[in-house]
């Protein structure tokens, strides 16, 4: 069966990857994890009947060409005024401030290949998907916005390769657990979390377990 690879690049003032294990304070992991990068494509296109799908391979830790490298990270507060308050906070009508640790001045490269069925004969939903992207690419245009982590993390850039940009070889990290997935199917799937263990970043480059 043909492969139908598609990448691009995203970059931003910050971004947040929350830990689950960091609870009401969280702290982003260094890179997106299987599930936000698969967000980050469908950002840009997405089939709604679920014929394709993206299913992200890699992700490369860049930097600015010649820079110093290293994984950046900076508070970050806000209020929050959602439900999760404490009964003080909801009964006066208060927000709660929330603190957080995101990664600063992220950027990524993103690999990913198309899966779904065969198709029918003169009907290829993963080479439609891949076309549909790649031309979505080019244009800038989305789907949706895309963001890094939280949707108030917005991308600076999305699109090609940049030449001003290049992998971080002097990141080497092991994330002792690392959320893949939150769902249990590519498409309209339940929720069922799952964790990869013991996770690799070598040379500025993250390879994401099947």
């Amino acid at each position: 069966m043909k492969v139908y690879s598609v990448a691009f690049e995203v970059s931003g003032p910050l971004a947040m990857f929350a830990r689950p294990d960091t609870g009401g304070s969280p702290t982003s992991y260094p890179a997106p994890p299987w599930s936000a990068a698969k967000g980050l494509f469908e950002s840009i296109a997405f089939l709604s009947q679920g014929d394709a799908w993206f299913h992200p391979l890699r992700v490369e830790i860049c930097r600015p060409t010649g820079s110093a490298g290293g994984v950046s990270f900076q508070r970050y507060a806000f209020n929050y005024g959602g439900p999760l308050r404490k009964d003080s906070n909801i009964k006066a009508g208060t927000g709660m401030q929330v603190f957080a640790i995101a990664v600063a001045n992220p950027c990524y490269r993103i690999f990913a290949e198309i899966r779904g069925p065969r198709g029918d004969p003169g009907r290829n939903p993963r080479h439609y998907l891949q076309d549909l992207f790649e031309r979505r690419l080019k244009q800038g245009r989305t789907h949706r916005t895309p963001c890094l982590g939280w949707s108030e993390f917005t991308c600076d850039y999305w699109g090609p390769f940049r030449p001003v940009c290049e992998i971080d070889e002097t990141i080497n990290l092991e994330v002792p657990s690392m959320l893949s997935s939150v769902w249990d199917r590519p498409c309209e799937g339940g929720y069922v979390s799952r964790f990869a263990q013991r996770v690799r970043i070598d040379s500025g480059v993250l390879t994401y377990a099947e």
